[in-house]
C-alpha cells in the first residue's frame, strides 16, 4: 500500500483529474492551499511565477491510498504531463510507504 500525495497549481487542477479518471482512481481526498514562494535571498518577488508574498499562488492537495502498481502508473502519467508543458508550474508527485494501517 502507498499514500501518493500530488500538489498542482488550480491551473492544471482539470488535467490533474483526467489523469485520475483516466486510471479509474475514484477515491481520493483534495484540500486548497495558498502558498508563498521567497528566492533563496529572501526577497518577495521572483519573476516568473504564479505568485509572490504579495499575492499568494494558489494549488490543490491531492492524496491517495493506492495499490504499488496503480501508484507507479499514476506517477508515469504525471511525468507525462509534465513532459508535454512548459515547466513553470509542474504537477508534483510524492509516493510514501505505507507502514502500518488498521
Amino acid at each position: 500500500m502507498k499514500f501518493v500525495m500530488i500538489q498542482c497549481v488550480e491551473a492544471h487542477h482539470h488535467n490533474l483529474a483526467h489523469i485520475l479518471d483516466q486510471l479509474h482512481i475514484n477515491s481520493y481526498s483534495e484540500t486548497e492551499v495558498e502558498g508563498f514562494m521567497k528566492d533563496v535571498e529572501g526577497k518577495k518577488e521572483i519573476s516568473n511565477w504564479f505568485g509572490s508574498m504579495k499575492r499568494p499562488y494558489r494549488y490543490i492537495i491531492s492524496f491517495t491510498f493506492l495499490e504499488e502498481d496503480k501508484a507507479e502508473e499514476l506517477m508515469r502519467r504525471v511525468q507525462e504531463f509534465n513532459d508535454s508543458v512548459e515547466r513553470i508550474s509542474p504537477i508534483n508527485a510524492y509516493i510514501m510507504n505505507v507502514e502500518k494501517y488498521v
